[in-house]
């Protein structure tokens, strides 16, 4: 055991060696991520930067970069945290060489390059590529949901950003028009008063939703004019009598959908009336033949003289009377107030099957768009857990070994519209990492048969060579691995690489040997995505999604800590998506055997 305890001087001198290299280990992952950064082209950086004229020196580009590439790797996004640690953390230090950046200096590099980022991820994706990293065989495709720095609490519709937009004008216009009576018009009466002053940015936002809304109300149909033409038209196809109708517009009017239902069914009563009539002069035709000895006796059954009986006559007197009981439900509903917010109207609405209308929950607003005000580029998005978040979608096309070869940051809420775009991304990507590495020693062609297809074609259908010996095909595309969310009829049929979309979840997945039997020669493409995912070699091929995109999914939220991103708007939130991918990729090439490593930075 132990005896006594080491002392604690704290007023010694030079207690760190005066040699800042020997602060940290020769294999610490700082003086990797130094001797990467130096190798990156930051020309467009630094242009940013007067190089002459009033006004201190800045920080240099490569320290500022680093010291982002290692908080994030950290899990440290912010700025301020960021700062402290540049007191404190020893690796921190050593990158800015014992200086302290403030925050705001932190923040504005961040903010003023966001255009860069995509130039420095691609550097750093080659040099991945030169390292060997980056198996193309296969790419696995996945959709993350990740929060934006706005409260869906902030989501409001068209009426309330409106009625936002037109108090903000009043009240400057009115606080402008009293500044010049009190004090003259020389007095440049036409400035923003200094109370709403902070204000300007709300403004822009709210005009900005305002007018996204409008826009978007008008491509889809939701403005007035044609929710009132819905409206009609709905109500005439209910008063023809079509059964395919559909549901009833949200927000029409039930009272008018009422009274054409009613007309309808009128109408369907008379119609059997008058079938029914039909149906009895017959009848009485036949027996009077039979009775003049000139036809066989009728059969008679339950067969009914009276016009107002029958099977089917019933049925249209039920309907009408239904929809008697609708229509007075409706003009009660009119008359009285509308119900508590949390309670629900379970008065009868049109629509129902065979048997008339039946009782369902109004739906008394139309459909509108919304925007959040805070940051009107996010979108309201359902979770894997049911839940809803204020954000975006987060798509990655991955390789076979986890490098990430293309995040682009969406605003649909779902997956389905994004295989072709995302397709394209993932070629494209592969395209620049096959030719760093690409030895071109095509038999065929002399040189890449992929970089010839390339520029005599579209991307869509790199196929090269087609020779199976060919070294250019050993390191291309093989299949493109998507889940469920991409399964549409559009997306199995759409041109480029090949590709296995799965039906459904893991559990409806089909199993090896489900489908035993031999496909058939007119098979649509659902059938034959099912076919071949339960043969043995596509299980085992879809199964490398699970070991591909997934993980990098949850580095990417927890190593990077990026669950919810740190600016407001598209382009910036797509900046620092791939910013952390790139610092995700930076991590597996500081993993690498220090050769392979070497090799790849100074080629």
């Amino acid at each position: 055991m132990a005896r006594g305890f080491r002392r604690i001087d704290r007023d010694q001198q030079f207690l760190l060696p005066v040699d800042m290299r020997e602060w940290l280990p020769d294999d610490h992952v700082v003086w990797v991520l130094l001797e990467v950064v130096e190798h990156l082209d930051v020309t467009a950086l630094e242009a940013r930067y007067a190089q002459a004229g009033p006004g201190r020196r800045a920080y240099d580009p490569r320290m500022l970069l680093s010291l982002l590439i290692y908080a994030y790797s950290a899990g440290v996004r912010s700025s301020r945290q960021i700062e402290r640690l540049c007191r404190t953390d020893v690796a921190m230090r050593v990158i800015c060489g014992l200086m302290v950046p403030d925050h705001t200096v932190i923040a504005r590099f961040r903010q003023r390059h966001q255009d860069s980022v995509r130039d420095l991820f691609t550097q750093v994706l080659l040099i991945c590529a030169k390292a060997g990293l980056g198996r193309l065989g296969i790419i696995a495709v996945d959709g993350t949901k990740i929060a934006a720095d706005a409260s869906k609490k902030a989501t409001c519709r068209r009426q309330w950003l409106q009625q936002q937009v037109d108090e903000i004008l009043a009240r400057a216009a009115t606080e402008d028009a009293d500044e010049d009576a009190a004090l003259g018009p020389g007095e440049r009466g036409d400035e923003t008063p200094q109370r709403l002053r902070g204000r300007r940015d709300r403004e822009e936002r709210l005009k900005r939703a305002l007018a996204e809304v409008i826009a978007e109300e008008a491509e889809r149909g939701l403005d007035a004019e044609s929710a009132a033409a819905k409206e009609r038209a709905f109500i005439e196809a209910t008063r023809a009598g079509r059964s395919d109708v559909g549901s009833r517009p949200a927000g029409a009017d039930p009272v008018a959908i009422a009274e054409a239902r009613l007309q309808a069914a009128q109408g369907r009563l008379a119609e059997e009336v008058a079938a029914k009539r039909e149906q009895i002069a017959v009848m009485r035709e036949r027996i009077r033949r039979f009775e003049a000895g000139e036809g066989l006796k009728p059969h008679l059954g339950p067969f009914s003289f009276d016009e107002n009986r029958g099977r089917e006559v019933a049925r249209a007197k039920r309907w009408v009377a239904r929809a008697e009981q609708e229509l007075v439900a409706a003009r009660a509903g009119r008359a009285s107030p509308p119900p508590e917010c949390g309670q629900a109207d379970l008065s009868p609405v049109p629509g129902g099957g065979r048997h008339g209308p039946r009782g369902i929950t109004t739906k008394d607003e139309r459909p509108v768009a919304r925007r959040n005000v805070t940051d009107p580029d996010s979108r309201l998005m359902h979770d894997r857990n049911g839940g809803a978040i204020q954000g975006y979608n987060a798509q990655l096309a991955v390789s076979d070994d986890g490098l990430i070869l293309s995040p682009e940051v969406v605003q649909d809420a779902n997956d389905r519209r994004q295989l072709r775009p995302m397709s394209q991304a993932a070629v494209t990507a592969a395209l620049l990492v096959h030719q760093e590495r690409c030895r071109r020693q095509c038999p065929e062609m002399g040189g890449c048969c992929i970089a010839v297809s390339a520029v005599r074609g579209s991307r869509d259908h790199l196929r090269g060579c087609g020779d199976t010996g060919c070294p250019c095909l050993a390191d291309w595309i093989g299949t493109l691995l998507f889940d469920a969310g991409y399964w549409t009829q559009d997306n199995l049929t759409a041109p480029g690489p090949d590709r296995l979309i799965a039906p459904g979840k893991s559990g409806a997945l089909p199993q090896p040997g489900q489908h035993c039997d031999s496909l058939p020669e007119d098979a649509d493409p659902a059938t034959v995505m099912v076919h071949r995912l339960a043969t043995e070699e596509g299980a085992a091929l879809y199964k490398r999604r699970g070991a591909t995109v997934e993980p990098v999914n949850g580095h990417l939220k927890d190593r990077t800590a990026l669950r919810r991103f740190a600016r407001r708007g598209l382009a910036a939130c797509q900046a620092e998506l791939t910013f952390a991918a790139m610092v995700l990729n930076l991590g597996k090439l500081c993993r690498l055997d220090p050769a392979r490593r070497s090799a790849a930075l100074t080629t």
